[in-house]
């Protein structure tokens, strides 16, 4: 959750300060250079400060310790660890290219930036009572840091993307103990929910097929394959039984079976599409954010199932 609002913020932060970096410099722009330097390391001490006095500030810490939370929220927690990191290098790389720094150079320092952003929560964690340094959430950190740089690197270009889609999970809604649980969780608000809830999140792996198939004249450049991963009737992180807030002695337990889907669908690779100028905001936007399409899904409770469109 923290991971998810994190990308979020540099995300929109990023367009704020590069209105125009879809147009990167020929060569090193001093005064460019000198902005996204200033605005990295303003971006940096406020998130991380942020994230201390709003969220950590709030729990007791201790000595640095270990916590294996791999189980939890079915592994939503692990993908989206996975897509903060590597959306964070991916937008920096871009400022970066629109101050005109040398293509590896450009590369490294947002590969080794959005690396440091996540690397200081799972810190920040260790010393934490209630979690602890966690090796699952490293490792996806580096799959999505890995997956930018590899591909920058060694193809000069991002033919396959991690994503994110949203649609509202109905959680909250539901009467008695499911809803006040839910609400409790997840927020009251959709705002709240797009970050908070995991029955209603989506992650994505795009793969642009013209890229990856040979650059063939017969495919069409913008066409992507997805392959989803979400969840439905999550109300804890391991299990569907809580403590009654009225009666701490108590326990609750849901009857809902949690749920996993994996899908499959289509998406529009928007870096690929030729836009008019007053369009072109739409290429970062859909660089997170996937397209909606229809989909096929597998699901763990219900086998497999189509959707006319799925966000």
């Amino acid at each position: 959750m923290r991971s998810l609002s994190l990308t979020i913020f540099l995300f929109w932060s990023i367009q704020v300060v590069g209105q125009q970096w879809y147009e990167p410099a020929d060569s090193l722009n001093k005064k460019r250079a000198i902005a996204i330097t200033s605005f990295q390391t303003g971006v940096y001490a406020t998130t991380m400060s942020g994230l201390y006095f709003a969220w950590y500030n709030q729990y007791k810490s201790s000595g640095f310790h270990f916590f294996n939370d791999w189980v939890g929220w079915s592994q939503m927690d692990k993908a989206g660890h996975a897509i903060t990191s590597y959306q964070i290098p991916q937008n920096l790389y871009k400022i970066n290219k629109w101050a005109g720094v040398s293509e590896k150079k450009a590369i490294w320092y947002a590969a080794g930036l959005g690396y440091s952003y996540q690397l200081f929560i799972e810190v920040m964690d260790g010393y934490s009572t209630g979690w602890g340094f966690s090796n699952g959430d490293l490792l996806f950190n580096t799959v999505g840091n890995g997956l930018f740089l590899s591909q920058q690197l060694g193809w000069k270009e991002q033919r396959i993307s991690l994503k994110y889609s949203f649609f509202p999970s109905g959680m909250t809604n539901l009467p008695g103990d499911e809803g006040r649980r839910a609400r409790n969780l997840y927020g009251e608000t959709v705002f709240e929910q797009w970050l908070k809830d995991y029955n209603a999140q989506t992650y994505w792996a795009s793969f642009n097929i013209w890229s990856l198939t040979g650059k063939s004249d017969h495919v069409p450049k913008w066409l992507n394959l997805a392959v989803g991963y979400s969840v439905n009737n999550l109300l804890g992180a391991e299990s569907n039984t809580w403590t009654d807030p009225d009666n701490p002695t108590a326990k609750i337990s849901s009857t809902r079976l949690r749920e996993r889907q994996f899908l499959l669908s289509l998406d529009v690779d928007m870096q690929r599409v030729n836009l008019p100028k007053p369009l072109l905001w739409l290429r970062p936007v859909f660089g997170l954010i996937k397209f909606p399409f229809p989909a096929l899904e597998f699901n763990t409770q219900k086998g497999f199932r189509g959707h006319l469109m799925y966000y």
